[in-house]
Formats: C-alpha cells, structure tokens, sequence
C-alpha cells in the first residue's frame, strides 16, 4: 500500500480489497485473466454488491446505481447520473453513505483515464439523491493488470493534476492473479 490517507478513503478501500481476499472471486480473476475475457466490469458490480449484501458486521445497506442530480455548477451537460454502488456502515448514519465507481481494463493508463472520466463526472454529483441519501464519501476504485506501483502512483497524481481533481490519497494494493487495485 502506498500513499494511503483519509479515513473514509481507508474505510472504502478495506472494503473493496476485503472483496478481492474471497477464493471464489480470486479464482474468477484467474480464470478472466487466462482466458482474456475483457469488459468484466458489470460482472465486479453485481459480485461486489452480493459481498456487501453478505457483509453485515459491518454493511448496514447498500444500493446499486443510485440516482444523483449533477451539481449545475460544474461543467457536466447531463443533469443526473446514477452510482455504481453505494453502502452504508453499521452505526453510521442512516442518511449517510459511501459510494464507489469501479472501473476495470488490462492497462493501468487505460484504467486510470476511465477513473478520471469518472472521477470529473461523479464529484459532480449533488450531495443528496433523489431518495433524500447523503454522500458521505465518493471513491473510484480500478483493478487492472500488474504494474509498477510507483509508475502508477506518479500517474495517477499527474492526470488528477491535469483534470483539477481533488483528492484524499490514494490507496494501492497487489491483489492475487496478476492484478492491481488503486481507489482515490
């Protein structure tokens, strides 16, 4: 792990990576990565939201692409948009949750440019939903193939610079099967 800061980044990202310690899900990305499948993005949304419906000591609820209005200030044309997930912790306030946008491709560039179109278009959001929820924090989380953290790392940093993204750090980890996971 590196550069890793913000406790709600921290608390997102254990969360995701807590996700990717499962055998099953570690034997999928294994057979993903030998058979070349590509585009399993839809398929890490739908496991990842199964996880967290299973993961009640610590998720209280969770949601899948949750409708937000875009804040009208920034420079998005589209005035809503949904978010991948969103959940909400055990003792936490019942208006209050962490949503996450996931991202996948075999490039760790290609990965993190989807993160920042993302990214621009997520923090955009308006604070509270259609159905009244509050952000509490938003985070991209991308999985990719191996690569060099600190490659990656100065990467990301960079074309977060280059778009004017704010950021809390960044949480970096190796995960099984020749894969990266990076949140910000």
């Amino acid at each position: 792990m590196a550069r890793k800061a913000g406790e709600d980044l921290d608390k997102i990202s254990d969360i995701v990576h807590s996700f990717f310690e499962n055998k099953r899900i570690v034997e999928t990305l294994e057979k993903i990565g030998s058979f070349g499948v590509s585009g399993w993005e839809k398929w890490w949304q739908v496991e990842f939201a199964l996880f967290l419906s299973h993961a009640d000591d610590v998720i209280a609820d969770w949601d899948m692409e949750h409708p937000f209005e875009t804040d009208k200030r920034t420079k998005l044309a589209q005035s809503r948009m949904a978010l991948d997930i969103g959940f909400r912790l055990k003792r936490q306030a019942k208006d209050r949750w962490y949503f996450v946008e996931l991202k996948q491709a075999d490039s760790y560039r290609a990965c993190i440019d989807k993160m920042i179109k993302d990214a621009d278009k997520v923090f955009s959001a308006r604070k509270k939903s259609f159905d009244g929820l509050n952000i509490k924090y938003i985070a991209c989380a991308g999985v990719f193939r191996k690569a060099d953290e600190e490659e990656v790392l100065d990467y990301v940093e960079d074309e977060l610079d280059k778009a004017g993204i704010d950021h809390d750090g960044f949480y970096f980890e190796n995960l099984a099967k020749g894969y990266c996971l990076l949140v910000f």
